[in-house]
């Protein structure tokens, strides 16, 4: 199953190792979502992942993507260090 980016933020944040709770859960999130575009985008990983047959390997999937995103957001922490922490104009000779 591919999952872009912002599919992947939504399940790190509210799925669990549990298929059936995920999507219960993604479920009652749409339904309490007022924004249409999030509303689609949440309903979509929902059926996602409710109409293929996930159910044997989703829980090493779910501990993949939970390894996965840890360090996604770990490496943005540390751009977000190094960008404060850089002098760009000692770095460039002007301020950018």
């Amino acid at each position: 199953m591919k999952l872009n980016v912002e599919e992947k933020k939504i399940l790190y944040a509210f799925g669990c190792g549990n298929l059936e709770n995920t999507v219960r859960r993604l479920k009652w999130i749409t339904a309490l979502t007022v924004d249409v575009k999030v509303k689609r985008g949440v309903l979509c990983l929902a059926r996602k992942l409710d109409s293929e047959n996930v159910g044997e390997w989703y829980p090493c999937f779910y501990r993949h993507l939970r390894l996965e995103m840890e360090g996604y957001f770990e490496a943005k922490k540390h751009i977000r260090i190094v960008e404060k922490s850089t002098d760009w104009e000692d770095l460039y000779g002007k301020a950018v």
